[in-house]
Formats: structure tokens, sequence, C-alpha cells
């Protein structure tokens, strides 16, 4: 069996387990070549175990957020399948490739349904699924497609994509895979640990949320780009 295949049976179980209220997220992380340079994929992977440690320590997120982890380089890889958070591990990030963002976004969108399938047959409430992206770089693969279906279910209100650009991104590219509305953030400096904390908190307030309650989320801490279209 491989570890997909576990992982899967692993969320399978825990669903079964409990029907309480999930908050799904996918983290669609890049590791190309240029994540590499400056130390970056270093301090993306220092965040990232931080994040680990501040979701199991925390009861509402341990037993109610579900997490999934996709890496792109040149390639598209599912780093950790759907996995409740009192049993994620952070995976280990290596850079290297070029930046296939639209494939990647795909991939996420395609294990949201699949969740969203799953939670539904057992009868267990969710809410909106968030699929966070950040890239440092330029998409490299054929995106425009899978941005406009990328945007068209986030206007139909089946997911959230916040979309992170770390120096060196195409802001415009990573907006195009989110709504008209919504900002482009700019992590300069790469200050992943500081994201990755309001990322925490926020699915917590999510998590802790009621059917239909108006949430009113702090803004990341980075900054807002303006985007014309």
């Amino acid at each position: 069996m491989t570890n997909h295949d576990e992982q899967a049976e692993d969320i399978d179980v825990a669903l079964q387990t409990s029907a309480t209220q999930r908050t799904p997220c996918v983290l669609v992380l890049d590791t190309s070549g240029s994540m590499g340079t400056d130390g970056r994929i270093d301090q993306l992977n220092a965040a990232l175990q931080q994040f680990e440690a501040t979701i199991r320590g925390d009861e509402t997120l341990r037993q109610q957020v579900i997490l999934s982890v996709i890496g792109f380089g040149s390639d598209v890889s599912v780093l950790r399948d759907w996995t409740q958070a009192d049993e994620f591990t952070a995976p280990q990030l290596v850079a290297g490739g070029t930046t296939a963002m639209g494939e990647a976004m795909t991939t996420a969108h395609a294990a949201v349904e699949d969740l969203r399938g799953k939670l539904k047959a057992q009868g267990i409430p969710y809410t909106r699924p968030w699929i966070f992206l950040m890239s440092d770089g330029v998409p490299t693969d054929n995106w425009q497609g899978a941005a406009a279906e990328s945007r068209q279910r986030c206007e139909n209100k089946r997911t959230v994509v916040w979309p992170f650009g770390v120096t060196g991104a195409d802001p415009h590219a990573l907006h195009a895979f989110a709504r008209a509305d919504m900002d482009v953030y700019s992590l300069e400096n790469a200050k992943f640990d500081e994201i990755f904390r309001w990322l925490a908190s926020s699915l917590g307030a999510l998590a802790s949320s009621r059917p239909g309650q108006q949430l009113q989320l702090p803004p990341p801490p980075a900054t807002a780009l303006q985007i014309s279209v």
C-alpha cells in the first residue's frame, strides 16, 4: 500500500469516527528552483514545522481542520493527502524545477471535490474549503485554463483561494486563480512564519463558526497588492 493510500484510508476512518464540522484547507506550495535561493525553502520548511506544532496543540484545530499539501516544481506532488490536523506532519520541501502552477491548482480543486463528496456521504457539515496558494515565480505550464476554472469555482462559492506572492512572483497570474475581488498578498522578505500563524488562527476562527455565520477575519500580515484587471 502506498503512502497516498494509507493517508486516504486514515481520513476515511477519521470521518467515520466523528461527525463534527470540518474545515478543509489545501496548501499549494511552490517548490521550483527559485525557492532554493536566499534560504527561502529552508524558511518555508521551518514555518511548516511551526504550523504543525500550532495546529496539533489546539483542540479545535486538531479535531476539525483537515489538511492537504501539494508541492509544485516541474512536477506536481501530493505531499500530504487529506489528513485530520491531529495526525498532520509537515512534509520536507525540496526546491527544484520549473513552476507547474496550473496543474497544481487543478490537482487541488480535484482534491477538494473528492473530499466534499466524502463529507456529504457521511453527512458531515463543513465550512467552505480553502486553497492557500504560494509562489515566487511565473507559471511555466498552460495555466490559463486552470486559472479560469479556479476562479469560476471561487465565484460559485465552492472554495476560497488565498494567493500569496513571494518576491519574484507574477501577481497577475496568482490573482487569476482567485475571485476577481480577492487581494493578492506580497510576502516581502519571505516571512513565512507570520503567514502560517495567521493561517492557523484564521482556520481556528473558521472551524469555530456556525453555518451561515458572517465571519470577519483579520487580514494577513502581508502587503495587499493592487491588481488592475
